[in-house]
Order: C-alpha cells, then structure tokens, then sequence
C-alpha cells in the first residue's frame, strides 16, 4: 500500500513528456509524405538528439544534488585556548597553534618587522574589555626605552585577526554555515615593536623582557604566550580519482572521507585552480581544469572535545551551542516568533555559561546611551539596514564568577552570535 501511495505521490509531483510520442503525433498531421520524411529526419534525429541529451544531463544534475548532505554544526565548531610557548605539546593532536610561526621567534621577528619598525614581542593582556581600551589608548609603556631614545609601538595582533577573517571566506566557499567564533583570547594579544630596525630587537624577539615597564598594567602582562585552536591545515596533491564534468571540460576530483575521523570537518581552501567545492556524502568535490594539481589546502577542524595536556589551564572558550531537548524539538529556526522564552534560550545554549547568564532585557531609542562597539564578527557587511537606524535590543547579564577578565568578552561573543539571529534591532549586552 505505500508503494502504491509512492507511486500515485510521485504522478502528482512530475509530469513526464514523451517528446518523441509528441513528435510523431504532429508528424501525423503533414499530409505531403516527402515534406513528413523531411520534417522527421530534421525533428527526431536532429533536435530530439539534443532533448535527450538534455534530459540526461538534468538527471545527472538530479541525481548529484540528491547526494548533497546536510552537515552537522558539531563537525565546525571552533575551541580555542592559551598556553605558554614551552608548554606547547606537538604530539597533542586536537589543539594547534592558530598561527605556526609562533614556534619559531625568529622567523616572526623576519617577517613582521619592517623599515620603520622591528618586532620586540607578543604580549597577551590578561584584562577585560574595558581595561584594553585603555591599554591601547597609549597610557601605560613606562620609561624603559625612553632612556635610550627608542620608542614603542604597541598593536593589536593583526595576524590572528586575519586568521579569522581567513577561516569565515574558507566557510563561504565552502558554502558552510558561519557561526561566530568567540576571538576573546585573540583580542587580547599585542604585537611589542621598537622603532627602527636593529639587531638588537630580532635577538630579543620571543625573549622576556627586561628593559620594558608596562606600568599600571605590568601585573596583567602574560610574555611568551600563544593562542591554539582546534584546526590542523595540511595540503594535498591528486593525480587519481578525476572524474570528467557533465560538459567534458572540467575536471571533478575526489577527496574522500570515508577513512577520515567520523565527526571531523573537513574545508577545502579555495584557489584561482579551483571553480568549485562541493560536499556530498563521504567526499568533497572539486571541480578544476586542472587534470593534475599540487598543495592544495585542507582545512580539518577536530570534532571531538580537545584534550587539555600538561599545563594547559586556561579555560576552552567554543562556538558550539548546548545540547537540549528543545533545541532537538525546534532545531536553530530563526524565522519563528522571538519569545522572551525563545530568546533567552538561544543565549543560554552558548558556551557561556561558566561566565555569564542572562537575566533580562529592554527595548531602547537611545542609541547615544549604548554606542556600537566592535563584535567578533568585525569582517561581515553589516547589511541592507544600517545597524544605527534600529531600535535597541539590549541584553543584561550577570557575572558568574565575579571580576573575571574574560566576562565582558563573552558578553561581547553573546551580542555578535544573537545579533546575526535578531535583525530587526541593533544589539548591545551590558553587566548588572
């Protein structure tokens, strides 16, 4: 019976056309039988060739899209922490440095210095937001330097930055989901830099040290630190599983996981070679119009939950959201009715709660009160509607662990996840 139900439900759903039936019926209808002969020849074989071949290539087209999957959201969530550069463990393998050339002090000296400036060091600031803000108006190098007439020159660590930025274009074209990645440990390093090059700077770069008083903020200053995430790149090279494109002048080639790690993501970064990626089932595809190609790069984000080795105490800060029955029942619709309910909800399945919980809300006009700050997703356009022309959601949180440094970046995380959710208001969180 419910094959029968398939049946009639797939006779509903399409309307087959017998072109060649057609054809022949108006065929039918020429009473000249040479004028018939002629139409024939020019109808079945030349223009009915051209049907089929037509319809061939859309069920190929059917038949590839049926083969797409859905991805699951946990195969591309981002964890990150911070350890020590000596504690750094390589035979780790689900925590990486977000950028490798920490490992090498010199090599960074090399290539982040140049004729005006030369790169000293990288300085994690273990304080909250507003405490960075002042840090970066200018107020705090001591006198260290000024002795010897060389001045300082303290930046935001651009390179992590743009690492993130990276990571969302590799999502894009991929045609994966972005979701925020929570950056507050990255925007709290700061590149150290001497002005005019020298010697002296590049022995000293990665090194503690001893001639710099950061003043009021000294206690704060972490040296030798390093950001790792759960993301490993390799390249790949192919020479095997080419598969000819439905037009035979592109070539599809296969990167096959079904040996890979089950929870895994796997992104492939895109390159002037590449025309297009596609993920189906146990493989992604990649359509070039190269037959051969070297040093393509992967991208594979570890699923499972990282291991914390020896001395990595710093909390895992993540973009996953919290399992629970409700989220199971109704899933991450965002087009439903926003419920005072369904909103605190989606804040509370952030990974936030060993900081910050949620305890209210209002709707403001007074957008001079809350001026926009920067979110963590600083590279995305910001839209059709400016964020200055809408009314203000903004959101009330209370401090979990009172004091702590990272409570007022996870606000900011909280407001740049919801924001992306709720565009009819402009976002803002504040702590009571």
């Amino acid at each position: 019976m419910a094959e029968k139900r398939k049946g009639r439900m797939e006779r509903t759903e399409e309307y087959p056309f017998d072109f060649e039936r057609y054809i022949e019926e108006r065929l039918r209808e020429i009473e000249d039988l040479d004028e018939r002969r002629f139409a024939k020849k020019v109808l079945l074989d030349g223009l009915g060739k051209m049907v089929r071949c037509m319809e061939e290539r859309y069920e190929r087209l059917e038949g590839r899209l049926a083969r797409e999957v859905v991805l699951e959201e946990s195969q591309y969530g981002i964890a990150m922490t911070v350890i020590r550069r000596e504690h750094y463990d390589p035979t780790n393998q689900t925590l990486y440095p977000v950028d490798e050339r920490d490992l090498d002090p010199e090599r960074l000296a090399r290539e982040l210095s140049d004729e005006n400036h030369s790169y000293l060091f990288t300085v994690f600031l273990e304080a909250d937001d507003e405490t960075q803000r002042i840090f970066e108006a200018g107020k705090s190098p001591g006198s260290g330097w000024q002795s010897q007439e060389r001045r300082l020159h303290i930046s935001r660590a651009r390179r992590y930055r743009e690492a993130v930025e990276g990571l969302y274009q590799v999502f894009q074209d991929n045609s994966i989901p972005w979701e925020t990645v929570n950056t507050a440990y990255l925007d709290k390093f700061y590149d150290v830099y001497v002005e005019a090059p020298g010697t002296e700077a590049e022995e000293k770069s990665g090194k503690e040290p001893e001639k710099i008083w950061f003043g009021e903020f000294e206690e704060r200053i972490r040296y030798g630190f390093l950001p790792l995430w759960n993301l490993e790149q390799f390249f790949f090279d192919g020479t095997d599983f080419m598969l000819p494109c439905m037009d035979g002048i592109y070539y599809e080639h296969e990167f096959l996981l079904n040996e890979k790690e089950e929870g895994d993501g796997y992104l492939i970064q895109s390159n002037e070679d590449i025309l297009e990626i596609r993920h189906e089932e146990g493989k992604i595809i990649l359509k070039s119009e190269k037959e051969t190609f070297e040093d393509w790069k992967v991208l594979h984000i570890i699923g499972k939950e990282p291991l914390q080795s020896l001395d990595y105490d710093y909390p895992l800060l993540t973009n996953r959201r919290k399992d629970s029955f409700l989220r199971r029942r109704y899933g991450d619709s965002r087009n439903g009715l926003l419920t005072r309910a369904e909103l605190f909800r989606r804040i509370m399945e952030l990974d936030i709660q060993e900081f910050i919980e949620v305890q209210g809300y209002e709707i403001s006009k007074e957008g001079e009160a809350y001026p926009a700050g920067e979110g963590m997703d600083w590279f995305e356009e910001e839209g059709l509607f400016p964020l200055d022309s809408r009314k203000i959601l903004v959101l009330k949180f209370r401090e979990i662990r009172p004091g702590h440094y990272l409570n007022s970046s996870m606000v900011r995380y909280a407001i740049s996840r919801i924001q992306r959710e709720v565009g009819e208001y402009r976002c803002v969180g504040v702590l009571v």
